[in-house]
Order: C-alpha cells, then structure tokens, then sequence
C-alpha cells in the first residue's frame, strides 16, 4: 500500500501537488520571518511527499508517522534522516522554537470536533504550523451536491465547512488563524492555512 501512496498525483493531480508545494514554501516562508525553518515536521508524514523539495532548500526533515510500512517506505524512498512512529494526537516529540509542523491529508479523516483534537496535537509539537484543511470548496463538491439535489446518482460528498467555522476550529485548539491560502481556487480540495500557537 505505501508504494502506491504517491501514484494518484497523476493528471489534474500531479498540477494540484505542484501548486500545493508551491504554497507551501510561500507560508513555510511566512512562517519563518522570511526564510525557510531550519527543521519540518510532518505529520502525520506518510511516504515524505515533501521531503524531497524541503531537503533541497535546506530544511531538516523529522518524519513522524503512526504507520511503520509508510515510514519504511519514506526512508527507501529519502535515505537516512529522522523517522519516528508515534501518534499526531499525542506526540513524541516537542520541536525547537524554530520549528514548525506541517500536516497534509489528514484532517480529512474527523469530523469537527476530531478535527479540533488533531490541531491540538499539532499544537503540541510546535509553535506554529502549515496545514491543509479540506472544506468541500471544489468544483467536485459543487457537482455532487447538484446532482443529490436533482435526485442523480452521486459519490460521497465531503462535508462543507464554512469559513468562519474552521476559524472556530482553528481558535478552539489554541491556535491564531495567520493566513487561510486556496492552493488551486475551485480546482483543488487543498485549503492552507498557517497558524501560531496562541498564548
């Protein structure tokens, strides 16, 4: 499974990936006054989607991952490197001031409120983070909930999360809402959002 993870960036895919790695040195930027952190956190890491890029900008990469297979993976896949199996909700590890997490295809899996038990796991790693949200603000959405209305046949439907309620999200797990980012307007399920830890 974890060396077919990174087949589905094909078509529209592969230009929605380019553009989410576009957007998030640009906050990864934002987030380090500038320049890019000397050390990233992904988490949960999966096969190291970013590794490669980051690496070559020179940041420190610290993959944690639940999953040994996606680890095992991301290291035949980037080499040697920090790899740590642990859990996103109750880290095990507390990053250096510099640092910041990042955090892709996961909050996906909850619902609200698992939504905000993640951000606060995030929160428990570093003092600010780039993560990707997934509020059903895409041209697939808005088709599949035309045709429930009209009574066609459709797949599932993502929830549609309102601005102002990952706002709410975002504030009910500690965090400061920095900048919300659409990677591809319409096009792309990938809404970024850079946070600092509040308090």
């Amino acid at each position: 499974m974890a060396r077919r993870y990174d087949k589905r960036f094909r078509g529209l895919g592969r230009l929605d990936n380019a553009w989410i790695r576009r957007c998030l040195l640009v906050l990864l930027r934002e987030a380090g006054g500038g320049r890019l952190p000397p050390m990233v956190i992904d988490a949960p890491a999966g096969t190291g989607r970013f590794t490669d890029r980051l690496r070559a900008a020179e940041c420190a990469v610290v993959h944690l991952d639940l999953s040994v297979e996606m680890l095992a993976e991301a290291r035949r896949k980037h080499g040697s490197g920090a790899y740590l199996v642990g859990d996103v909700l109750r880290p095990p590890l507390v990053a250096p001031p510099d640092a910041v997490v990042i955090s892709f295809r996961f909050l996906q899996h909850f619902d609200a409120a698992g939504r905000v038990e993640a951000l606060r796991g995030l929160a428990r790693i570093a003092r600010r983070a780039v993560v990707a949200y997934y509020p059903g603000w895409h041209y697939k959405m808005y088709l599949r909930r035309l045709r429930r209305r009209l009574g066609l046949p459709y797949r599932v439907i993502r929830e549609h999360i309102p601005r102002n309620q990952v706002q709410a999200e975002v504030e009910a797990a500690g965090w400061r809402l920095l900048r919300l980012r659409r990677t591809l307007p319409l096009l792309s399920e990938n809404v970024l959002l850079l946070l600092e830890r509040a308090g």
